[in-house]
């Protein structure tokens, strides 16, 4: 949801966001619902996430740092 949150704050919409990361909007939508059953394998989970952060304006690496943190105790649960 915070990667949602910060989109929206930024004024960016969904579409925008695809355009400039070009990844696929269904990974996109899955990333900002964290959803693990509709994403791909942890790199490439990894990489997207530094995609939006970058197009975002945030820091990528700390971003996809801690997004990877909570991915991965989402999984375990």
């Amino acid at each position: 949801d915070d990667l949602k949150q910060v989109r929206e704050y930024r004024k960016l919409s969904f579409d925008e966001l695809t355009d400039i990361t070009k990844i696929n909007p269904w990974y996109i939508a899955a990333l900002e619902k964290m959803d693990p059953a509709n994403l791909p394998v942890e790199v490439f989970v990894r990489g997207y996430v530094l995609q939006v952060a970058k197009a975002l304006g945030l820091k990528e690496k700390v971003v996809a740092d801690s997004y990877m943190r909570l991915f991965r105790k989402k999984i375990e649960n």
